[in-house]
């Protein structure tokens, strides 16, 4: 029976695959596997039960459905996989999950999915960063209506607002390649945390452990891995979450019909926008976006409360940390891959832009009172000449009017105030901005590029 919609209508099966109790397992036996390695290596225990052990957790001998089985007659799932490990080996049995605890298998398995699915999220947030980065190439000088508190501002360029966007994904580029180091570690250290059954040379051991599997070692345990590094983890996915959300939601309102500068591609030979009005072309991608990322910020608040556990360990995190770390991880691959693929396809229209600039002349009231200030008034009294003749104004002839009315001063001409409303004249450093967010951005997608090979 299928429940979760992430089996049947949510998430990308590269990153679902990760997650998956099968491939989970798998990770746990690469951890018994390491962890004889690097005891053999320690001359705690022989190197032949080691490759014993190995071969036996490497070669498929191990099966799900053996691990089932004993699972239900233990009711402890490391208790059953470490007997199915036992049942594949001889030389090995002796020293099967030695000096280890449930959690150090647990979480240093957890781990290995987060490093593989890393891999995945650094690709998402390249791609982003690339659409992003080519919209901001095209349109850098594409003028547009600034809006602040949903009424028209000063103007801006389209290139400009995706600069706002990509700055904060490679701020999240920044923040993903700091953190994960302390995300993903493992540790070997023992139901407390001291090492206890390996001795003295525990920590020389769990060094060498993390460093076959590829990860950090936790140097502060108690039976668990610090579930601090998760929160931080899910902090960061949320704060892209909130990222594709802003995209969706600021698109979603370009394209309402009053605006109509910037729409999600439809496909108008199939595509359906309403089962009742067949006029209907919706932005769903965008509200699709919207939705599942505020679902996935919802994921962090049970991880925060099972952080908090009794003394050295209890299972108060257990259960719901199968639900917040892979339905979080898988839900934002999906919505990054969606992002991109909306801006990808995403159609801007610059000639409604330019229609809407001439409509809202009032916009240029800002450059209105610098040119007054270029010409010798104070700017304070500028900033009311403009505010009383664009509120006793209706049209832009008659606004010009009362500016020069106003202003008392013989130096202001009709022109000259004509000449301010020009938006193409008003956009300060906007190319610089641009230009320089996509250099920033080049080198830190180069950086995340960096990293996936690494955790090849």
């Amino acid at each position: 029976m299928i429940v979760s919609p992430l089996d049947y209508r949510y998430g990308r099966d590269r990153a679902k695959e990760i997650f998956t109790e099968s491939h989970r397992i798998k990770c746990m036996l690469e951890v018994e596997a390491a962890s004889s390695l690097a005891l053999a290596d320690g001359g705690k225990i022989p190197s032949e039960a080691s490759d014993d052990i190995g071969r036996a957790c490497r070669g498929n001998l191990v099966s799900v459905k053996r691990i089932k089985e004993l699972e239900k007659e233990t009711q402890h799932d490391i208790m059953a996989l470490t007997r199915a490990i036992s049942e594949q080996v001889t030389k090995g049995k002796p020293y099967v999950h030695f000096g280890l605890t449930s959690n150090d298998v647990n979480d240093t398995a957890l781990s290995l999915q987060l490093k593989a699915f890393s891999k995945i999220l650094a690709h998402d947030l390249q791609k982003v960063m690339v659409e992003l980065e080519d919209r901001i190439s095209k349109h850098s000088g594409s003028v547009m209506l600034g809006r602040t508190h949903g009424q028209h501002a000063s103007p801006i360029t389209f290139g400009l607002k995706m600069a706002v966007f990509l700055g904060e994904f490679t701020r999240h580029a920044e923040r993903f390649l700091e953190i994960m180091p302390r995300v993903l570690v493992g540790k070997m250290l023992g139901p407390v945390g001291t090492g206890a059954t390996i001795g003295k040379d525990a920590l020389r051991i769990q060094e060498e452990f993390v460093s076959i599997l590829g990860l950090q070692s936790e140097m502060n345990p108690s039976q668990v891995t610090g579930r601090d590094r998760l929160i931080e983890y899910m902090s960061l996915i949320n704060n892209i979450s909130v990222s594709t959300e802003k995209l969706a939601t600021e698109i979603r309102n370009l394209q309402r019909p009053e605006i109509s500068e910037v729409s999600e591609f439809f496909e108008v030979e199939k595509q359906v926008g309403s089962s009742s009005m067949p006029s209907k072309m919706n932005p769903i991608k965008s509200e699709n976006i919207t939705s599942l990322s505020r679902l996935i910020r919802s994921f962090i608040i049970p991880q925060y409360e099972g952080s908090i556990m009794w003394h050295e360990r209890d299972l108060t995190n257990s259960a719901l940390e199968r639900f917040t770390i892979p339905y979080s991880s898988i839900l934002i691959d999906y919505v990054l891959a969606k992002t991109a693929e909306v801006l990808n396809m995403m159609v801007v229209h610059e000639e409604r832009m330019r229609e809407n600039l001439k409509l809202s002349y009032l916009s240029m009231s800002e450059a209105v009172v610098l040119m007054l200030v270029n010409n010798g008034i104070p700017r304070l009294d500028a900033h009311e000449i403009v505010r009383k003749a664009s509120i006793s104004t209706v049209n832009r002839a008659d606004f010009v009017a009362a500016v020069v009315n106003h202003s008392s001063n013989d130096r202001i001409s009709h022109d000259e105030v004509e000449s301010s409303l020009d938006p193409a004249k008003f956009l300060g450093a906007t190319t610089e901005i641009c230009s320089r967010t996509i250099e920033i951005s080049s080198y830190a997608r180069k950086k995340l590029e960096d990293y996936a090979k690494r955790m090849a």
